[in-house]
């Protein structure tokens, strides 16, 4: 009796459990997964912030510098999307730490993206041996530690659901180029051309800004199934803000953001594995975070307060709005609980700008002291003139450009400073919708502006920091919209 009573038993438990079985091996669809990881990519104090020749050497830390690392899996495809806390990033790192990825994690090259935020108090790629101490290659550093934060992320890939969003914050963008009242006087470029604008001009005399800015925030954001959150990326079209004192290494306000957004999601700073922030940089060539208003509109506000703000000060105000914007739309957020990732990457070959003969002969006649520069630059000299015109210059410039899709989302990785009216028009032209875009992607490669950009002239548009063909922008998004409708093709 009792061996018959323990048959029962079971039979009911199995027929409770069993079905339960069945439904999950008859589903044929993949679980969705998610993970993040930061890894740290801090310089040694002594290092070259810049990556100038003036070696500005860094006598602080403030705040450690990290690889920001999220890797999506939709059970098919895994794509990684990497932030660092850098200035630039050089095309070279890239390509190296995509090998090592691939050979630990199997995803394959043109699913990475590696960009870097543009802090302007991060390292340079390589520090110089000094004397007594041993020679230290940054570059080899951080082509490893992007690599490992990849693999951390991957290792800690759970199941997960995703969601996206856009806010605005058009209060903390400002174009900085500038057309200029008349009683200004001429504007001197740094070969002696007389421009249309100023770039960051000053407060007085100005006319109207050269171009618009870009006031959204596009965001991703991941949690797990059980609601805790893993990461959440986010681009804002800003170039930096700044308010770090002299030698100090700094993430700036990208990393307060990641913190900031953490907080108000409640992420425990102690759960496991830990929430990771991220906070890209977006369209921001021609843009900064400094208020500049025209006469006409000066009038109009009447005095302006002027506030002078402690270090850090500023770049916490900047990243709070942001913080607090993304959450505001977070909470309104569809979330999915699987959705499909595709990516498509090119290789475009752009011509290198050379200087014009004008340009050479005004170089020449500086370096044989027969001329004094009206205007001087230590960014765009005579030295830079005449070094771009060497013949031993490669005369084209190879840049990797990226579209991801996940879901509804596309992301657009380009490896420039690019202008924000590109941006713009690559989210207007755009097949799949909302777009993000992340600048200096997959590697650094100066300053994109438009043609008509290029027209005006400003510091964007010299030769040195601007290095492609006058009219690469609009082969670049050209390119990326082709791009775009094929993985909007592939996902309909």
């Amino acid at each position: 009796m009792r061996i018959q009573r323990h048959l029962i038993f079971t039979s009911l438990c199995l027929a409770f459990v069993l079905p339960g079985f069945a439904n999950a091996a008859m589903s044929d669809e993949p679980t969705f997964q998610a993970g993040a990881a930061m890894s740290n990519i801090t310089p040694p104090i002594g290092s070259n912030q810049t990556g100038r020749s003036s070696k500005r050497q860094a006598t602080h830390v403030h705040d450690e510098l990290h690889a920001r690392c999220l890797v999506l899996d939709d059970g098919q495809s895994k794509l990684a999307l990497v932030v660092c806390d850098l200035r630039h990033i050089s095309a070279e790192v890239v390509v190296n730490a995509k090998q090592i990825i691939q050979q630990s994690t199997g995803i394959p090259p043109e699913c990475v993206l590696v960009s870097a935020t543009h802090t302007h108090t991060s390292s340079g790629a390589k520090l110089e041996d000094r004397e007594g101490q041993p020679y230290y290659d940054y570059r080899a550093f951080l082509t490893r530690r992007i690599a490992d934060g990849v693999q951390r992320a991957v290792n800690q890939l759970q199941p997960a659901r995703i969601g996206w969003g856009v806010a605005e914050e058009p209060t903390q963008v400002f174009n900085r180029r500038w057309f200029l009242m008349p009683s200004r006087g001429t504007i001197y470029g740094a070969h002696d051309n007389i421009e249309q604008v100023d770039t960051n001009p000053g407060y007085s005399g100005l006319l109207r800004p050269a171009g618009p800015v870009d006031p959204q925030i596009t965001f991703l954001a991941v949690q797990s199934t059980a609601g805790k959150p893993i990461a959440l990326l986010a681009s804002y079209g800003l170039h930096y803000v700044g308010g770090v004192p002299a030698n100090t290494i700094s993430a700036d306000y990208f990393a307060i953001f990641a913190d900031r957004v953490g907080e108000l999601l409640g992420a425990d700073r102690h759960q496991d594995p830990p929430f990771v922030g991220i906070m890209a940089n977006g369209t921001s060539g021609d843009v900064n975070n400094l208020a500049r208003y025209s006469e006409e509109e000066l009038k109009k506000r009447g005095p302006q307060p002027k506030k002078r703000y402690q270090p850090f000060e500023k770049a916490r105000e900047v990243a709070h709005l942001c913080a607090e914007k993304v959450m505001q739309e977070h909470k309104t957020l569809k979330w999915h609980d699987h959705v499909k990732l595709s990516s498509v990457q090119r290789t475009l070959t752009f011509e290198r700008r050379y200087p014009t003969e004008e340009e050479v002969t005004w170089a020449e006649a500086v370096k044989a002291k027969k001329i004094k520069p009206m205007s001087t630059s230590r960014y765009s000299t005579y030295r830079t003139v005449l070094a771009y015109a060497s013949p031993e210059m490669p005369p084209t410039i190879d840049v990797v450009v990226q579209t991801h899709r996940i879901g509804d989302l596309a992301v657009a990785a380009m490896p420039f400073e690019v202008f924000a009216e590109i941006g713009l028009e690559l989210k207007q032209r755009s097949s799949i919708q909302p777009l993000m875009n992340i600048s200096i992607a997959n590697g650094s490669h100066g300053y994109l502006p438009t043609p008509g950009q290029h027209r005006l002239g400003g510091y964007e548009t010299w030769i040195g920091v601007n290095k492609v063909q006058l009219d690469a922008s609009e082969k670049m998004v050209d390119a990326l919209v082709e791009m775009l409708s094929g993985l909007n093709a592939k996902g309909q």
